[in-house]
């Protein structure tokens, strides 16, 4: 059974179309033999350099230990290193070695194929207006989660 996707509410849209696009990014990092959120650990890293696992994750915004296995895998495979804080022997640093930064080449021609994809069609001010509602949706979510909730 197929619904019409005029009588979809707003949040099952957005719901749709975020399942589409996750679907489309990891069909596309399959290709480089990555999934969705390795080429978000590489790329995170990529942008801010040495990470413990606890700042990876909160620029990621998930948990730590959510991304142990992910960290672990890509270790093995050779992407990243860790060593240890030059300031804070107890802390380990995530880095990139040769080859993840090699591998970032990759993922930035996925993001801009899914970019690409995704805004067909649109004119560069739809884009921009498509943005700033998602950013507004985002504040006023993380604004309701600061609030006292229980009423």
């Amino acid at each position: 059974m197929h619904c019409s996707l005029e009588t979809v509410p707003s949040l099952g849209m957005m719901g749709i179309v975020m399942h589409k696009v996750m679907q489309r990014a990891k069909e596309m990092y399959q290709e480089f033999d990555l999934n969705r959120s390795q080429a978000s650990i590489l790329f995170t890293l990529h942008q801010r350099d040495a990470l413990s696992q606890k700042e990876l994750a909160t620029q990621l915004n998930v948990t730590p230990p959510s991304i142990t296995s992910s960290i672990q895998k890509m270790e093995k495979e050779g992407y990243i290193t860790r060593r240890t804080d030059e300031m804070d022997q107890r802390v380990m640093r995530l880095t990139l070695t040769d080859k993840g930064r090699a591998c970032i080449r990759n993922i930035k021609t996925v993001a801009v194929q899914m970019e690409e994809l995704m805004f067909r069609g649109m004119s560069p001010e739809e884009v921009q207006i498509l943005r700033k509602l998602m950013q507004q949706i985002y504040e006023n979510l993380e604004q309701d989660s600061g609030q006292n909730h229980n009423k």
